[in-house]
């Protein structure tokens, strides 16, 4: 029998984006995940998929609110294929005696939605999925020692495809410098004699293709990018295994918003006009934009500066510049218009002028004499 299945993990539910963004873009940001959920189950459907897994940190915490516990649930009690299985990331890890997070979350879960909470075989043979998982459940926020020490073998005795789930750094791939993070590596995982291994934690695709047969080793990024330091447009796994053995991945495109980090060089009103024409092609409902903006203006370009910020500002949901690169061009004629020859401001600012060493001390003392005129 032919199985499909969709793989995801992070979707980090109530994220706060707390401290940056302005109130309407935090709030978008906010349901922008859970719009997301709600995406990949409805692709899920169309694709047919048997299996809809979630591997780790499906929340941001332990202190998400009811009303989130509650969407989360309802979203994956949409699914129609046989069976939803979540394990516990260490984000929303399992609480030791009662765990008010996952306890809320199996009250509004539908029947067939698997809490994958305790370190042993799960066979989906209920489910009439020919299918054994072996999850790696996250017990604390961080950990020296990765889930899946307890996987010593296969189940000889269960018939299937035998699939790990667990959530941690990935040597060689996650950025995990202290091995805090239940750390893994690719031999550990190939040991366990396991058909495939469907892991989260690292927010971006490995392999990083569209698609592929080869590897055993899949984690699908995170569906919602979250900050600017998420290049990619968000990602799950639509995996096809077959009854051979073989199996088949590609990679979605899953996000509704997408973080960009720009760059340009400008020193002419053409300079400026290829920046907006950059811009236009953004999208305002979902583009947000880092941009640093260096080179040396004319003064009268130079002063129109917030105004072309507004401008930019309007091409995306939201704009963080950063213009400490970008200089006034003074030059001698500058000078000599604005100040008299021989003051001590034309001196000044002639001597700085003329060192052409350091830009910048050229126009702090220009904007501080400027300043002290007014």
């Amino acid at each position: 029998m032919a199985l499909r299945l969709l793989h995801t993990a992070d979707l980090h539910l109530g994220m706060k984006f707390a401290g940056r963004y302005p109130p309407e873009v935090r709030e978008r940001l906010v349901q922008a995940r859970f719009e997301t959920l709600g995406g990949l189950v409805e692709t899920a459907n169309a694709a047919g998929a048997d299996l809809f897994l979630i591997a780790g940190d499906l929340f941001h915490d332990q202190n998400v609110a009811l009303r989130d516990i509650r969407a989360a649930a309802q979203a994956l009690d949409r699914f129609l294929g046989r069976a939803v299985l979540v394990l516990p990331g260490n984000h929303d890890f399992l609480q030791e005696g009662k765990c008010p997070l996952w306890d809320r979350f199996q009250e509004y879960a539908g029947d067939r939605v698997v809490l994958l909470s305790e370190p042993r075989p799960y066979p989906l043979a209920d489910y009439d999925l020919p299918v054994v998982i072996y999850p790696g459940p996250c017990t604390a926020k961080h950990s020296s020692e990765n889930a899946i020490g307890w996987i010593r073998q296969r189940a000889k005795d269960l018939e299937g495809w035998h699939i790990g789930v667990a959530h941690g750094s990935l040597e060689g791939t996650s950025p995990d410098f202290q091995g805090n993070y239940y750390p893994m590596t690719r031999k550990e995982l190939e040991r366990t004699g396991l058909d495939l291994w469907l892991l989260g934690h690292t927010h971006l695709r490995v392999p990083d293709l569209d698609q592929g047969r080869d590897s055993r080793i899949l984690i699908p990024a995170t569906p919602e990018p979250d900050g600017f330091d998420c290049r990619h447009p968000g990602h799950a796994w639509l995996i096809e295994l077959q009854a051979d053995g073989s199996l088949f991945y590609r990679s979605l495109v899953t996000g509704r918003h997408r973080f960009s980090v720009q760059e340009a060089e400008v020193s002419s009103e053409d300079d400026l006009n290829l920046l907006r024409a950059r811009f236009q092609r953004f999208n305002p409902e979902c583009d947000l934009v880092k941009l640093f903006l260096r080179g040396y203006l004319p003064g009268e370009l130079y002063d129109r500066r917030g105004t072309l910020l507004e401008e930019l500002r309007r091409q995306v949901l939201y704009l963080e510049p950063d213009f400490t690169a970008l200089y006034r061009r003074i030059g001698a004629e500058d000078i000599d218009r604005e100040f008299t020859e021989g003051s001590f401001p034309h001196r000044l600012l002639t001597r700085l002028a003329q060192a052409a060493g350091d830009p910048r001390a050229l126009q702090m003392a220009y904007e501080l004499i400027q300043e002290v005129r007014a």
